[in-house]
């Protein structure tokens, strides 16, 4: 492992990005990615993985434009496949919603993405599950897509590993070393030490873990994120596109002839990082509602509304798992005044793998001292100065960020 002064902390597609970036700027002998388990095992292969455009958060319209291009290149140089489904997405809206989904539709035409509008019939011969004669606007975003996460993920890390970067799974964070003002390595949990430069938390809803063995603070918590996928039925074609719900505070898309389907709570659930398990499997984020029925009860009523056949074709699987919420709802992205070579790569607000190119091009321009493509300043992780991560006014902002935010 010598000369391999750049140590990526996490192995999610975070981390795995910022590998095939630096690997691609032809820093991949540098790079060593450590993680305790297996790669784009934790909280990546939990994500529904919706790859869009069509957001109102125009700051992350680059992020996501890099990600595409970023599967383009994995398809077409290093023959991944990243399970890509470009089946578009129509959005749908009644009342209130309606002029705000008409000022996104203008300003994606103004940023240069299509936007059809669509009759009736048609966006119901699209989702025979929707009640598209009740939406007063039914428009389509054909360019639309979703991936299948753990692949994209692996495909990241196997590009970066052909290109020099190594990977050490088994490595447990136990402390970051540093000399006055500068990183210089890392210990694991067993007493090894790797010097490095550099060190890239990448860590995921842990992420703020690490700088907290610093002293220093990221404003983010992990936030509940869930979905739902209903039995196998015929009305659910397997290409059929995204729907985006904001009325209902849903989106959906197909998966394997079901309908996977998420709800953004009113009250959403963030937990202390420290809480977390390495393995997420079983972890129950609010034991008041662990396999989120009380969330399903609660938002089923404004869906039922758009979705008539919900109470027919039955729920076959609930699944949650943490994304990483801030405080002012821009990432967590950069270094740390006062503190050379620890970058921070995390606050992903539910746009990880939609962005994770785009952050994983960022974060390796900063590493290797260049103007990164997008201004990072907004993400600065000590953007708001020190802000306890663990503190329950904290971990309630970022709770309320994910209960803000529309749909899609």
């Amino acid at each position: 492992m010598s000369g391999r002064d750049i140590v990526i902390v996490g192995g999610g597609i975070i981390g795995a990005a910022v590998a095939f970036h630096l690997a691609c700027a032809g820093e991949g002998e540098r790079v060593l990615l450590c993680e305790r388990a297996a790669p784009a095992g934790a909280a990546t292969s939990l994500a529904a993985a919706l790859v869009g455009e069509a957001r109102e958060n125009l700051n992350l319209l680059p992020l996501v434009r890099q990600t595409r291009a970023d599967i383009a290149m994995l398809e077409a140089d290093f023959g991944e496949h990243v399970g890509l489904a470009e089946v578009g997405a129509v959005h749908v809206a009644r009342d209130h919603a309606v002029a705000a989904l008409d000022r996104l539709a203008a300003t994606m035409r103004a940023q240069g993405v299509a936007v059809e509008n669509l009759g009736a019939s048609d966006a119901q011969a699209r989702l025979p599950w929707l009640d598209a004669a009740s939406c007063v606007r039914r428009l389509f975003f054909p360019a639309e897509a979703y991936v299948e996460p753990y692949l994209l993920a692996s495909a990241y890390l196997r590009a970066a590993q052909r290109r020099g970067v190594a990977c050490r799974t088994g490595f447990e964070l136990a402390a970051v070393l540093v000399e006055g003002a500068r990183v210089t390595g890392v210990r694991s949990s067993a007493g090894e030490h790797i010097g490095a430069d550099v060190v890239v938390d990448a860590a995921g809803a842990w992420a703020a873990l690490l700088p907290a063995l610093l002293g220093l603070a990221l404003p983010m918590a992990p936030v509940r994120s869930q979905y739902w996928i209903t039995a196998v039925h015929s009305l659910f074609p397997r290409a059929a596109p995204i729907a985006v719900i904001p009325e209902a505070r849903a989106y959906a898309r197909p998966e394997l002839g079901a309908l996977l389907f998420g709800l953004r709570e009113e009250s959403s659930v963030a937990v202390d990082a420290r809480r977390l398990p390495a393995d997420l499997a079983g972890f129950v984020f609010d034991g008041a509602d662990p396999a989120g029925w009380e969330s399903l009860s609660a938002g089923a009523p404004a869906l039922r509304s758009f979705f008539p056949a919900l109470d027919e074709v039955g729920i076959a699987h609930h699944v949650s798992g943490p994304s990483t919420y801030t405080v002012d709802g821009h990432l967590v992205l950069g270094g740390f005044a006062g503190l050379a070579g620890l970058f921070v790569a995390s606050g992903c607000n539910g746009a990880g793998i939609a962005c994770s190119g785009g952050i994983g091009r960022v974060v390796g321009e900063l590493v290797r001292g260049q103007e990164p493509f997008v201004d990072p300043a907004p993400h600065r992780p000590d953007r708001l100065g020190y802000c306890d991560p663990f503190a329950p006014e904290l971990l309630a902002r970022c709770a309320a960020q994910r209960s803000a935010k529309r749909s899609g």
